[in-house]
């Protein structure tokens, strides 16, 4: 009873702190064509059942009414109707993980947290893959209906351990921002080539370690259907205070590795992506030693474990906080973000990602990790720099189909920097000098060459939805051109 109070002042704690993430998903939205209402028939556990409940059912959805999941279902489950999410507490925990070792760590029991969605002033919940956690079984009843039961899952494995993972050809990630509910997947083409998406679903929410989220387990369905691994990313909010706060705390760090261990079960999950950004200097050994006691833990699931470092410099913060050999000995692959080489809030302007910065990065990087494991960022977007009176520049991120419109729209004339391996544009407007450096084919096509050059393990686009169809063309058979067949290297190394 005391840990379930000491629960609830958490999620109140944390309701101070997280009232702004409001997922778009809980906005008042038209259920989707393939969404049924159906009845649902929900049976207690003295033989009786719930009148006038109803449900909608879709591919890989049964979403039910929160209210009724709180009502009847489970009363550990509470919806913070400010903050738009569903916690639930799981005192003693009776499903199984992958081992025993693994089991052993949820003694203390688990925090979990899901986002629900408004569809008509009703809060709702895909309950399809959460049957384990919340203690039910899910049944087609008479007339159509779907029949909810409780079951008990004591000493059933949430998911089975996966083998170890071998890419065969060269990785083709795109990381997937998810600002609250994740895109429909089953909606869209399969494209050609993409092997791993990595929907930005867990973060740091407070210094004692709980993760907020934004999972989906029929995003995660959707994705294997069409032959993705998913490669969920965890990020430290970029919360400098806070990040140290976990990193000298093993209570918390315990908490914020045991939550990725039930999500990465839960929603059947092939890797974790670490993206830990602004970190003291002074935490760099706590850093490291932190991402190697994930590792080795998630390693027991056969989870694929990744993370996102800066190209080397001496930017406190964002770069000397890594001890990028360290890490690259520990994780299964590294991504090097090499874009961002003028940033957002940077007082002059410039290109996203120059070939001539990137390659020097990528060779500072191989000086302290192996060219099998270093994956190269590629952005999918660029920046539009304003130069006006103040001597300052400001920037403006563009999609790719933005800088395109804008190009059309203006009847700029496009020149060629060979020197920068990007396309250029500018135009006047108000007195202000208006720049744009072009991420496009072009220069995509010519990073790719590097991949090829240093035989790099691939690359990884920062983000889905900034690009123009034509990239995953030149991606998929600009990686093609320079696969290499990894299984007998793989099978050397056993």
């Amino acid at each position: 009873m005391m840990k379930k109070w000491k629960w609830l002042l958490q999620v109140l704690a944390i309701l101070a702190i997280v009232v702004w993430v409001v997922p778009d998903c809980f906005a008042e939205t038209i259920p989707s064509s393939d969404r049924m209402v159906v009845p649902v028939v929900i049976k207690m556990d003295d033989g009786t059942g719930s009148n006038g409940v109803t449900g909608l059912v879709a591919p890989n959805e049964v979403l039910l009414p929160v209210s009724a999941i709180t009502k009847y279902i489970n009363t550990d489950v509470i919806f913070e109707a400010v903050e738009k999410r569903v916690y639930l507490y799981i005192g003693q925990v009776e499903f199984k993980l992958e081992n025993s070792a693994l089991d052993e760590r949820l003694g203390d029991g688990i925090m979990l947290n899901f986002i629900p969605c408004e569809i008509k002033g009703i809060s709702y919940l895909n309950v399809k893959g959460l049957e384990k956690v919340l203690g039910i079984k899910i049944t087609q009843g008479a007339n159509g209906s779907i029949v909810i039961e409780k079951e008990s899952y004591s000493g059933k494995q949430l998911n089975v351990g996966r083998d170890k993972w071998h890419a065969v050809d060269k990785i083709n990630l795109v990381w997937d921002y998810v600002n609250t509910g994740s895109e429909n997947l089953d909606k869209e083409t399969k494209i050609d080539g993409l092997n791993v998406i990595s929907p930005t679903w867990f973060s740091l929410a407070t210094s004692d370690g709980l993760i907020l989220s934004k999972a989906d387990a029929k995003y995660v369905s959707d994705a294997h259907h069409k032959g993705y691994k998913v490669w969920a990313l965890a990020s430290n909010s970029f919360d400098c205070d806070m990040t140290h706060q976990l990193l000298i705390d093993e209570r918390a760090q315990e908490k914020f590795i045991n939550q990725l261990l039930v999500y990465s079960s839960l929603y059947n999950l092939d890797g974790i992506n670490v993206d830990f950004e602004n970190i003291y200097d002074d935490d760099k050994g706590r850093l490291t030693q932190f991402v190697e006691k994930l590792t080795a833990v998630l390693h027991q699931q056969g989870i694929v474990v990744s993370m996102d470092v800066t190209v080397p410099s001496n930017s406190p913060f964002w770069s000397t906080c890594y001890d990028r050999q360290k890490l690259g000995a520990t994780v299964d692959y590294i991504m090097v973000m090499t874009y961002d080489e003028y940033w957002a809030r940077s007082p002059k302007s410039g290109p996203v990602a120059s070939i001539g910065w990137v390659e020097t990065g990528i060779k500072k990087m191989l000086a302290e990790v192996p060219n099998e494991k270093l994956v190269m960022g590629v952005p999918f977007y660029t920046r539009q720099w304003e130069e006006g009176d103040s001597g300052r520049a400001k920037s403006k991120t563009m999609s790719m189909a933005m800088v395109q419109t804008l190009i059309k729209d203006r009847n700029l004339d496009v020149v060629w920097l060979d020197d920068k391996g990007l396309n250029y544009v500018e135009y006047y407007n108000d007195g202000s000098r208006y720049r744009i450096w072009i991420e496009d084919e072009k220069s995509i096509g010519l990073k790719l060459d590097l991949v090829d050059k240093y035989n790099l393990a691939g690359v990884a686009s920062w983000r889905k939805g900034f690009e123009d169809h034509a990239m995953w063309e030149v991606l998929n058979a600009g990686l093609k051109k320079h696969s290499y067949n990894l299984v007998a290297s793989s099978l050397n190394s056993k």
